[in-house]
């Protein structure tokens, strides 16, 4: 007999046939004369048995999909339930067999190393009441899984999966109807001795459904996958298991129009030209490397717009500045200060060190101790401790500043002895400023790029938490200029030179007093007539 969809040269009694992520949930509800019928064969007495075996293993990454997963979940079940097929549901794990239960392989003696007889003391042990196609198949079936195995380790391996399928094939419900293919579900983190079951229910003609939110074992699963019976269908995202869903929950309906405008989005924003409002939820600083003239073609540049941005996925490359200016262009401090003030814009952060600026005072350090190991930050631990006060923030920017802190210490940007450094960067991270954290929950990685300035005019050096922070910023993609018209060492003591871009005047300038600077409402337009002033605004357009 030739079954179209089946395979013509596979002679088994039992064939797995394939089915879809997006419709297996109607697929496996089909009757065993459907499944037939559909693909050319004929339901007789001693027909082929396809069936499926499937395995759904993680959760959806998108928020508006989590709750139609839920859903699904629970429809799937529901429908199984009231469907005419038997359905076999199990939670979380097989219990062991117990003594009453194993009192059926008492007559069964092995002797460890010797397995020759033992498939056929234990075929005499394996029935499936009022089955005689599925009994033969359980024998026949059985020696598959104890291969390899010594005496004593064989016989356990047997006696569970007896066990396990007698306690579904032999309940009364299936002793009155067999006709139907049962389905055999089972939710939960899996064993490989339960892995082995599955396996062992689908050769013997059961439709087997694995679902579980976890990845952690999805490696052990397709190691185990014997000749790649089992269809894997992979989710992006990990959660823990919890109970399966007892009832649906609420969703918002899409209209025609919410679709298409999704799928316009999708034609849209699927490009490096074009994006939606933060599109990106997670960002990779660049700095570049430039010339001084080039700092003032590329500093009001929204990002996208530079030399080096990509995007991947819901990450995006930005590319920045992290530049000092030490000295002052023919010692022309009014052209400085109008430079200074046209950078600046609503995004800018601009910090005076003048003999009165305020210094960070010391701080107890050890309070943070139990949130780093060696030199890795245990990042969850420190967002659901006491020492983080970003939680009104998005979880995506709580994220990315604690991964930027770790970037901080892994880069090598920072001349800090490794015992000071993993406590410092912590400090740093968990008290930025108002100001800053307002930036950063404003900044879209793909426009306008925050800013940075620091213009210093007295002899002392930064402070190591001062270079951490703008080593940090950096990270976090700010551009930042550091400006120092005495050219005195700053930045360098605790900051690699591999980390800025350092440009140095004809001139240096001392006893400077720095005028008061407004942030402005805009973006100021550029106010050069030449190349880079007609490159730049090119660029803003």
């Amino acid at each position: 007999m030739i079954f179209e969809g089946f395979s013509t040269e596979n002679k088994k009694l039992v064939q797995t046939i394939t089915t879809a992520s997006d419709t297996f949930t109607k697929d496996i509800l089909e009757s065993h004369s459907e499944r037939l019928l559909s693909r050319g064969g004929h339901f007789t007495a001693e027909q082929l048995i396809p069936v499926y075996f499937a395995a759904l293993v993680g959760a959806p990454a998108e928020e508006d999909a989590k709750a139609d997963f839920h859903n699904m979940l629970y429809s799937l079940r529901e429908d199984l339930i009231k469907c005419p097929k038997l359905l076999f549901y199990s939670e979380y794990e097989f219990k062991p067999p117990t003594p009453d239960e194993l009192s059926v392989f008492d007559g069964i003696s092995i002797v460890d190393g010797d397995i020759e007889t033992l498939p056929e003391e234990l075929a005499a042990v394996v029935n499936v009441p009022g089955d005689e196609v599925r009994t033969k198949l359980a024998r026949e079936t059985l020696p598959l899984f104890l291969k390899g195995m010594s005496g004593r380790e064989a016989l356990s391996a047997a006696q569970t999966l007896i066990v396990w399928m007698n306690r579904c094939l032999g309940s009364e419900a299936f002793r009155r109807d067999h006709t139907e293919i049962p389905v055999l579900m089972y939710y939960g983190n899996i064993t490989p001795a339960e892995t082995a079951f599955l396996h062992f229910m689908s050769r013997i003609g059961i439709d087997v459904l694995y679902i579980c939110s976890n990845l952690s074992g999805l490696v052990a699963l397709k190691q185990n996958n014997l000749e790649g019976r089992m269809q894997i269908f992979e989710l992006p995202c990990s959660v823990p298991v919890t109970p399966y869903p007892d009832k649906p929950v609420r969703t918002k309906l899409a209209t025609v129009a919410y679709n298409a405008s999704k799928e316009l989005n999708n034609i849209l924003y699927n490009n490096d030209t074009i994006f939606r409002d933060f599109q990106f939820s997670d960002m990779q600083s660049l700095t570049l490397k430039t010339t001084y003239e080039e700092i003032d073609v590329l500093w009001h540049q929204p990002a996208r717009y530079r030399t080096g941005f990509a995007s991947n996925g819901s990450k995006v490359t930005v590319p920045n500045i992290f530049a000092k200016i030490s000295g002052v262009k023919d010692g022309n401090l009014n052209a400085y200060w109008d430079s200074l003030k046209w950078k600046l814009s609503p995004d800018t952060r601009i910090i005076a060190k003048s003999p009165s600026y305020r210094k960070y005072g010391e701080s107890n350090l050890d309070i943070y101790k139990p949130y780093y190991v060696g030199e890795q930050i245990m990042t969850d631990k420190l967002k659901n401790s006491p020492l983080n006060k970003y939680g009104y923030l998005s979880d995506s920017l709580q994220t990315l500043i604690f991964n930027k802190m770790q970037e901080a210490v892994d880069t090598g940007l920072l001349k800090i002895d490794r015992s000071e450094l993993l406590p410092l960067v912590l400090y740093v991270g968990t008290n930025l400023e108002r100001e800053i954290l307002k930036l950063l929950q404003k900044y879209d990685f793909t426009k306008d790029i925050p800013k940075l300035i620091i213009i210093d005019v007295i002899e002392d050096t930064f402070s190591k938490i001062e270079c951490i922070q703008l080593v940090l910023f950096n990270l976090l993609g700010f551009d930042i200029l550091v400006c120092t018209p005495t050219g005195y060492r700053n930045i360098e003591t605790f900051v690699s030179d591999a980390a800025f871009e350092p440009h140095t005047m004809n001139e240096f300038e001392y006893n400077v007093h720095i005028p008061k600077f407004k942030i402005p409402d805009s973006i100021p337009e550029p106010s050069g007539k030449g190349l880079f002033g007609k490159l730049f605004k090119k660029g803003r357009k």
